[in-house]
């Protein structure tokens, strides 16, 4: 599969986790990253935002009802999976460089 759509999909699964979970921000910013793969926008520049780490980054972002999100599943089941879609989309971008 191509490097591009395995991305697409990533991301889509990813804005599906952040709203089914009431995480608006992280929701927007992963829908403008498709948008913009949809667009033309290389990969690389596409997921820019999906780089860094703490305060505010997508690897600091934690779920649980005092943060206002929603849980379907335990905090713990809910962060596994933030985890794991987290790794990979960011394990993509690495590998674009």
């Amino acid at each position: 599969m191509e490097t591009k759509t395995k991305i697409m999909e990533t991301l889509e699964q990813l804005q599906d986790f952040f709203v089914n979970h009431n995480v608006n921000g992280w929701a927007e910013r992963t829908g403008m990253a498709i948008r913009q793969l949809q667009a033309g926008m290389k990969p690389s520049s596409a997921l820019h935002d999906f780089i860094g780490a703490g305060m505010g980054s997508l690897i600091d972002l934690y779920i649980c009802t005092d943060n206002g999100h929603s849980l379907n599943e335990s905090e713990v089941e809910a962060n596994k999976e933030l985890e794991k879609l987290t790794e990979k989309i960011l394990t993509m971008k690495n590998a674009l460089q």
